[in-house]
């Protein structure tokens, strides 16, 4: 997910452990912000969780990517993620650059 500037993860065991995760926390944590990026302009944080891309759920690393790819093959500008930021869910839009995934 370079070209959103943001790297994530899977919320596995160990991510669920070291973030403080519940069980009831579903999809991406975000694990690295490029501070040059929209996504850290926008407010987009380590710890924060990718809930859905494009109003498709996430779950995997992989998964995000395709839906990233798909919107650029598609002409779209930009994606709309669903942020969890410890309980409260918010709206983001990013947009796509032109540099590689």
């Amino acid at each position: 997910m370079e070209t959103l500037g943001l790297s994530v993860k899977s919320l596995d065991e160990a991510t669920r452990t070291e973030f403080g995760f519940g069980k009831e926390v579903e999809g991406l944590v975000i694990d690295d912000v490029d501070l040059s990026s929209e996504a850290a302009r926008k407010g987009l944080a380590e710890g924060d969780v990718i809930v859905e891309i494009n109003q498709q759920p996430v779950s995997d690393p992989e998964d995000a990517k395709e839906i990233i790819t798909r919107a650029k093959d598609n002409g779209r500008g930009s994606v709309l993620l669903l942020v969890d930021r410890a309980g409260d869910v918010s709206f983001v839009a990013l947009k796509l650059n032109d540099e590689g995934q």
